[in-house]
């Protein structure tokens, strides 16, 4: 894993975890000064977890926000006992189960992604990730090599599927996207079925401008 920190000296800090291909370039503009940030990316390396190193004794409050397959990566860093005391929570779009045909993403799909990925089959990812909006997104690109995204898709593959969880995140919120073209509307609401605090979007793989900022995405 990487992370990148924004600092607005505040004591209070949100931990983004990126989902795969993105990075703090695609959310930045939904930072309103409010708190820290720590973007969490890059899956390619699981082992090697900057958080362990991070000094959260600074902060009075700490939430998070994970996105995509940043919602089993999560999981996984809080498995490894390196998350701080967490306030408030949002899933977005994902699961603990990445590479799943029932609470995942299908793995033949998975694995044509995989197999197949260059610089084009990633600008029509880009382009899938805005489908089922209302209106044009203007989302912003990653600043990512195919090298290393091919990494990230093989780890997270590889890993999810030995690793077991001893205990699950328990997210205040899950937010759920109805036209997702990349993480099947069908596997996040048979996950998360037995939440009792889902918010439904109309909306395609990237939520994020349904919200004005962070701070409403972990609101209520």
């Amino acid at each position: 894993m990487k992370t990148e920190f924004i600092s607005h000296n505040k004591t209070s800090l949100i931990i983004f975890f990126c989902g795969f291909y993105t990075d703090a370039n695609c959310f930045i503009e939904f930072d309103n000064n409010k708190s820290d940030l720590l973007f969490v990316y890059d899956y390619s390396d699981m082992e090697n977890n900057p958080l362990e190193y991070f000094d959260f004794t600074p902060y009075t409050e700490v939430n998070v926000i994970a996105y995509s397959y940043g919602v089993w990566a999560l999981n996984y860093t809080y498995n490894m006992d390196l998350l701080p005391e967490i306030n408030k929570s949002c899933a977005l779009c994902g699961t603990f189960c990445p590479v799943d045909n029932e609470y995942g993403v299908n793995e033949k799909i998975y694995d044509l992604m995989l197999n197949s990925l260059n610089s084009d089959t990633i600008e029509k990812f880009e382009k899938k990730m805005a489908i089922g909006s209302s209106s044009p997104l203007n989302i912003k690109p990653a600043n990512r090599k195919i090298e290393n995204l091919a990494a990230e898709l093989l780890n997270i593959k590889m890993t999810s599927k030995h690793s077991w969880f001893k205990k699950n995140f328990p997210f205040e919120k899950v937010v759920l996207t109805k036209k997702d073209r990349i993480f099947p509307y069908s596997s996040q609401s048979n996950f998360w079925a037995a939440h009792n605090n889902k918010l439904e979007l109309e909306c395609g793989h990237f939520p994020f401008f349904e919200f004005r900022d962070f701070d409403e995405i972990l609101e209520g």
